[in-house]
């Protein structure tokens, strides 16, 4: 009865350079050669099943010295390409090849051999630990099946020396080792082999493996793909001291400056920007959201929000900010979240009863002189602007008291432009908790500057 030793890729790749190839060839090793297949086991041996006795192993692997058949499920050869800093020359780039296989798919290698049972017994412990094969990218799990049948496999098996390659559809060269196997020989490093001026370790040869058999990789027409909606993108503050809670528009001010600086001359018409092609501000409130995340009142990340979806181009200019700055101030960001709100800031959304001010809320118009009660025109602008966004209105407006005068309630991009409409809110400012009859999913921000966090409420309980 055969032995038969069969490996899966769960992330579908299987990256291997054939011996004595350069990286940047972007060759794959199909079908794998014997002498990885015989370092891997060592090595698994060495260093996952320590206890298994080394005479045992060693008669394994002298029996497994034998060229065996591969089984080759259908697959595609595919690379991505890595770009990376070069002193000298100014940029490299290194080409990452790789098999693309199925997850479910299994590739095998059978020796016309029956092992003894200790053999077979360290054979399916060492295979059952196997974390990878190839380079470390290619996580593989590993099994000996005693009853296993190819399907639509590509085989390839050892060709003897007096066969014509002629007679195989394909045929390529894989390192084995010399028979008897020598164990120490699987031990040689490529570093090593270079040093001491060979192509080829000491103890192993080449073989001619031919083709049998070629598979076809099925080809299916995909459907329309379709990009997943993005609302929103997180971004987490890298400072050492963190900015605090009373600046919060300042940084959401800074953060649209720098979304707008990286759309360049296309800020028009854009989500970010809060403009129409015609440069007139969007109605709505379906435009971008610049909104602050706290912790211990201190400002720990960034959220751009908008109701609607981000496009593409948008997107990109938000993935490409790293830093918030001005005349006086610099604070370094990193994406951390791209997706639905609901996905990249929780915290927002709830849904709840009772909702929180974390910034303070003021009002977006002014009362009448001498008629409106302040309370009652808050509660009346509150309610208001719920309406405006579609919310039920509150059952109760508590007014909860808060040190709002410490807050920077105005835009300084807009205050150095001269642009009174969005300068220093001359009203003053509440914190409020509201209470709904039935629970409400946010984001809730309301009120004047809302867009840039002033007037945001979180879920309480």
């Amino acid at each position: 009865m055969p032995t038969t030793l069969v490996l899966s890729f769960p992330l579908g790749r299987y990256h291997a350079t054939p011996w004595d190839r350069h990286v940047n060839e972007g060759a794959v090793e199909i079908p794998p050669s014997p002498w990885r297949l015989l370092r891997m086991l060592y090595a698994v041996w060495q260093t996952r099943c320590p206890e298994i006795p080394e005479s045992v192993v060693h008669q394994l692997l002298s029996e497994l010295a034998t060229p065996p058949t591969f089984y080759v499920p259908g697959h595609n050869i595919s690379h991505s390409r890595h770009y990376y800093p070069d002193a000298r020359d100014g940029t490299d780039r290194t080409l990452d090849a790789f098999a693309v296989f199925g997850t479910e798919d299994q590739l095998a290698a059978q020796w016309p051999i029956e092992l003894e049972v200790d053999q077979q017994n360290a054979l399916c412990r060492i295979a059952k630990s196997i974390p990878y094969f190839g380079r470390a990218d290619s996580i593989c799990t590993g099994a000996v099946e005693m009853d296993w049948e190819p399907g639509r496999h590509a085989v390839w098996k050892p060709l003897d020396v007096a066969e014509r390659v002629n007679d195989y559809q394909d045929a390529t060269s894989v390192l084995v080792p010399e028979i008897p196997l020598v164990v120490d020989t699987l031990l040689a490093r490529p570093a090593e082999m270079r040093r001491r001026g060979l192509r080829f370790p000491v103890g192993s040869r080449l073989v001619a493996y031919g083709l049998e058999q070629p598979t076809e990789v099925e080809r299916t027409v995909a459907g329309r793909w379709r990009a997943p909606t993005v609302t929103a993108v997180r971004f987490d503050v890298l400072h050492a001291a963190l900015p605090p809670d009373t600046d919060a528009v300042i940084y959401t001010d800074l953060l649209r400056q720098a979304a707008i600086k990286q759309l360049g001359e296309n800020r028009e018409g854009t989500m970010l920007g809060g403009k129409t092609s015609d440069n007139t501000p969007m109605q709505g409130g379906l435009h971008a959201h610049y909104l602050p995340l706290f912790r211990d009142r201190r400002l720990t990340a960034l959220v751009v929000w908008v109701p609607g979806m981000i496009p593409e181009k948008e997107l990109s200019a938000l993935c490409d900010i790293r830093a918030l700055y001005d005349y006086k101030r610099r604070v370094q960001v990193r994406v951390s979240g791209v997706g639905r709100v609901e996905q990249t800031a929780p915290e927002f959304i709830g849904p709840a009863r009772t909702w929180c001010a974390v910034t303070p809320f003021t009002p977006a118009r002014y009362p009448k002189k001498n008629r409106d009660d302040w309370r009652e025109f808050v509660v009346h602008e509150v309610q208001r602007e719920l309406e405006l966004r579609g919310h039920e209105r509150a059952d109760e407006v508590q007014f909860v008291g808060g040190p709002w005068t410490a807050f920077v309630r105005h835009r300084p991009s807009a205050r150095m432009r001269g642009d009174k409409r969005q300068g220093q809110a001359h009203l003053p400012a509440e914190f409020l908790r509201l209470r709904f009859a039935h629970p409400t999913r946010g984001p809730l921000a309301l009120g004047w500057l809302s867009h840039f966090g002033l007037g945001l409420f979180l879920p309480e309980g």
